[in-house]
């Protein structure tokens, strides 16, 4: 029978970033190192014939896997599966999970995620449906002392966005297939990348994509109903021209994307050490 083994008696030595591929002794001694943890989310998605159906949870996936080899902190077990938009439903490929299950898991994640030292979560999000884990954070403000973002790639890239691709991000085109390209080449099938268009429910200078909304007297894509299914308007499932990407621009906004993450991270780990979070010091670190 083993006796009186201490925590240290293990000397961890961290052989991952992932969560999931360490030890408990592993994962306590990260915690006490660095607990800032990374939480990738994303879906189970058609993206047209040339990039596979995992294109949101791949890119959340990768991202946060190089953030982590920078900063020094880990990834959580990712999340697959995630809700959709109304007019993704019926398409090929598509499993959509209802938001208020999503919503309810990632609170249990995140909780225990933090129950295990890690009291600064930062969800790495590759899906359009952010809005649900928003919610889930303004919850878990009201339950726990951790701190939580939410990341959403494009969010903090629409610049680099606008400045590196000739169309706007929507849905399988140019953005997310130039990220394919740079992130997981060996899935993607560059023969089959083509470009669709398709009608909307209202005039489309009314309501705009996740990296462009109207300037004024518009809807964010996520507030009004201005889109048909996709099953009935598109033959492939491509919102965008996919033929424009190139590997080329998909390194130059992943770089950027993990470049402005990790200065994020490093800021917080500056401010607040491990085992201090931001909800915890009263106002003493509140930023004028």
């Amino acid at each position: 029978m083993v006796k009186n083994i201490k925590l240290g008696d293990f000397m961890p030595k961290k052989k991952s970033v992932w969560y999931h591929e360490l030890s408990w002794p592993e994962i306590v001694q990260q915690s006490k190192e660095c607990d800032i943890i990374l939480l990738p989310v994303g879906a189970i998605e058609m993206h047209g014939p040339h990039c596979p159906t995992g294109s949101d949870s791949l890119n959340a996936q990768r991202i946060a896997e190089r953030v982590a080899e920078k900063t020094g902190t880990i990834v959580a077990t990712p999340f697959w599966y995630g809700p959709e938009m109304y007019m993704q439903h019926g398409f090929p490929g598509t499993i959509p999970i209802r938001s208020d299950v999503v919503k309810q898991f990632a609170k249990d994640v995140i909780s225990g995620l933090v129950k295990n030292g890690f009291k600064k979560v930062i969800v790495v999000n590759g899906h359009g449906q952010q809005w649900v884990y928003i919610g889930a954070l303004h919850e878990l403000a009201l339950e726990t002392k951790a701190f939580i973002a939410i990341a959403t790639w494009w969010e903090l890239i629409r610049k680099t966005i606008k400045e590196t691709c000739e169309t706007p991000m929507v849905h399988a085109g140019e953005v997310e297939t130039s990220l394919a390209l740079e992130l997981y080449p060996d899935l993607v099938d560059m023969n089959k990348a083509d470009k669709e268009s398709a009608p909307t429910t209202v005039n489309k200078k009314w309501f705009g994509g996740p990296t462009g909304y109207p300037e004024e007297g518009g809807f964010p894509g996520h507030n009004i109903t201005g889109s048909y299914f996709q099953v009935d308007t598109y033959k492939l499932g491509i919102l965008g021209d996919a033929t424009k990407a190139t590997k080329e621009k998909g390194k130059k906004m992943v770089d950027a994307v993990v470049d402005k993450l990790s200065e994020f991270i490093e800021e917080l780990k500056a401010k607040y050490p491990p085992g201090v979070s931001p909800l915890e010091t009263h106002g003493q670190g509140r930023q004028e």
